[in-house]
C-alpha cells in the first residue's frame, strides 16, 4: 500500500508543478505500478475506461476538423461585429460565448482558440485581457458542467457510473446554465469603469484594423464536414441508449463521438486530414489513460472502498451533509489539485458508497460532485486542464498574471457559483428530481 501511495503522490506533484510534461508523469507512474508487480499488464488495462478515451478521441478529431476550417474564429467574429464591438458587449458575448461552447466540447479546445482572439482584440481596444480571459476561463469550465462532454470530470463521471448525455443536461444543465449567467454578471460588475473606458477609445480606425487580423475566409467543405459530424455525435449521445434498444446494436458514448469522426475523415481531402489528426489532443488521452492506471492502483489497495466507508459511517443518519460534502470538499480541493484526477478518484468512492444500503441516490450524489469539482476548478490556474491552456498562453503572449491576480478575480464568483449550484443540489434532493 505503501509504495502505491508514494507512486501516487509522486505522479501527483509532478504533475501539478507543470513542470514536466503531464502524459508523461501519469503514464511513467502507471508503468512503474506494472514494472515492481503492483498491477498486471492485464489489470492496468482494464482499469482504463475506454470508453472515455473513445468519446474524446472522436470529439477531439471533430473539434479539430472545425479548427482546421477556420469555423470558430468566423463564429466569434459574427458575434462581435453583430454588436458593433462595443467592449461590454465584447465581455458578454465572449464569455456567453465560452460557456455554450464548453457545453458541446472540451473547455480546453475553447479556450485554446478563444485566449489567443481575446489576446488580439483587448490589445486593440487598450482594454486588460487578463480579467476577461479569467472570467472565460470560469465560464467554460461552469458552462461545460452542463453536459456529459463539456467537462473532462464530466466524461469521467458519466462513462464510469453509467449516466448519458440526456441525464446530464437534464439535472445540471439548469443549474451550469444559471450559474455561468450568475459568473457573468458579477464578472461585468467588477469590470464595468475599465469596459467604460475602453469604449471611449472605440473608432472606426480601430474596428478596421480588428476585421484585418481575422479577414481569411472559411473553409465551406470542411465546415460542412465538421458540422455534420459534430451535430451527428450530439445527436448519438443523446439518444444512444434508446437507440441500441430499438435496434438491438449497443452503442455506447465512444462509439457515438468516434463514428461519425471517422466518417468525417474519410470523406476529407488527404491534406486536410492530415492537418486535423495532427491537431487532435493526443497528449490529453495519453494523459487520461496513464492516469486510469494510476487511480486503479489506488483502487487494488481498496483505497476507496475505506473512503466510502468512513463518509457513510460519519453521514448515516445525515444524508444532505453527505450530499454536500461531495459538493464541497472535492469542489475546493480541485483548485488545488486538477479536477480531472479528482474526479476520476471520486468515481470510484461514488460506486463504492452507491453499494452501501441507505446512503441517498447515486444520481444525486453524482450531479453534486460534478458541479462542485467542474465549478471549483476554477479557483486557481492549475484548478481545471482549461485553466492552465489559458494561463500558460497568456503568460507567454502578454505577460505574468501570478496566482494573487487570479485568485482575486476569480475567487468570489466562483463561490458564488457553487454557492447555488449546492442550493439547487438540496432543492432537487427535497424534490426528489435526480
Amino acid at each position: 500500500m505503501f509504495f502505491t501511495l508514494t507512486i501516487f503522490i509522486l505522479a501527483y506533484i509532478a504533475i501539478a508543478s507543470e513542470k514536466f510534461p503531464r502524459h508523461y508523469v501519469a503514464l511513467l507512474g502507471a508503468g512503474l505500478l506494472i514494472v515492481f508487480g503492483i498491477l498486471s499488464p492485464m489489470e492496468a488495462l482494464s482499469y482504463i475506461n475506454w470508453e472515455t478515451l473513445g468519446l474524446l478521441a472522436g470529439m477531439f478529431t471533430l473539434v479539430s476538423i472545425l479548427q482546421e476550417a477556420g469555423f470558430f474564429t468566423w463564429l466569434a467574429m459574427k458575434s462581435l461585429k453583430k454588436v458593433n464591438y462595443h467592449p461590454v458587449a465584447l465581455f458578454v458575448i465572449l464569455i456567453i460565448f465560452a460557456a455554450v461552447m464548453a457545453m458541446f466540447m472540451d473547455s480546453i479546445t475553447v479556450m485554446l482558440f478563444l485566449s489567443a482572439l481575446t489576446l488580439q482584440l483587448c490589445r486593440l481596444l487598450k482594454l486588460d485581457p487578463v480579467p476577461l480571459v479569467i472570467a472565460e476561463v470560469c465560464a467554460a469550465n461552469t458552462g461545460g458542467a452542463a453536459t456529459l462532454v463539456g467537462d473532462p470530470p464530466n466524461v469521467i463521471l458519466g462513462t464510469t457510473l453509467g449516466f448519458n448525455f440526456a441525464d446530464f443536461i437534464t439535472h445540471t444543465g439548469p443549474i451550469s446554465a444559471i450559474a455561468a449567467l450568475l459568473l457573468l454578471g458579477m464578472f461585468y460588475l467588477t469590470n464595468r469603469k475599465s469596459l467604460m473606458d475602453a469604449h471611449d477609445l472605440l473608432t472606426d480606425a480601430t474596428i478596421t484594423e480588428i476585421e484585418a487580423l481575422h479577414n481569411e475566409p472559411m473553409h465551406a467543405h470542411l465546415t460542412r464536414v465538421g458540422l455534420i459530424g459534430f451535430l451527428a455525435a450530439v445527436i448519438l449521445l443523446v439518444l444512444h441508449i434508446p437507440l441500441s434498444d430499438l435496434t438491438g446494436f449497443h452503442i455506447n458514448a465512444a462509439m457515438a463521438a468516434l463514428v461519425p469522426a471517422g466518417i468525417a475523415l474519410l470523406v476529407m481531402k488527404s491534406v486536410d486530414r492530415k492537418k486535423a489528426v495532427l491537431k487532435v489532443d493526443g497528449e490529453s488521452i495519453l494523459f487520461f489513460a496513464g492516469l486510469f492506471v494510476l487511480i486503479g492502483g489506488l483502487e487494488k489497495i481498496d483505497i476507496f472502498k475505506s473512503m466510502a466507508q468512513g463518509l457513510s459511517e460519519i453521514s448515516t443518519d445525515n444524508h444532505s451533509g453527505l450530499v454536500m460534502a461531495l459538493h464541497w470538499i472535492p469542489g475546493l480541493a480541485s483548485g488545488i489539485v486538477d479536477n480531472v484526477p479528482l474526479a476520476l478518484a471520486m468515481s470510484y468512492v461514488l460506486k463504492d458508497l452507491a453499494a452501501i444500503p441507505g446512503m441517498p441516490a447515486l444520481g444525486l450524489m453524482v450531479w453534486s460532485l460534478a458541479l462542485g469539482v467542474d465549478i471549483g476548478g476554477n479557483l486557481t490556474p492549475i484548478g481545471a486542464s482549461a485553466n492552465v491552456v489559458a494561463y500558460s498562453f497568456m503568460e507567454r503572449n502578454h505577460g505574468s498574471i501570478g496566482w494573487k491576480r487570479w485568485l482575486v478575480v476569480a475567487v468570489p464568483p466562483t463561490i458564488l457559483a457553487m454557492l447555488f449550484a449546492s442550493l439547487s443540489v438540496m432543492l432537487k434532493g427535497h424534490w426528489g428530481w435526480y
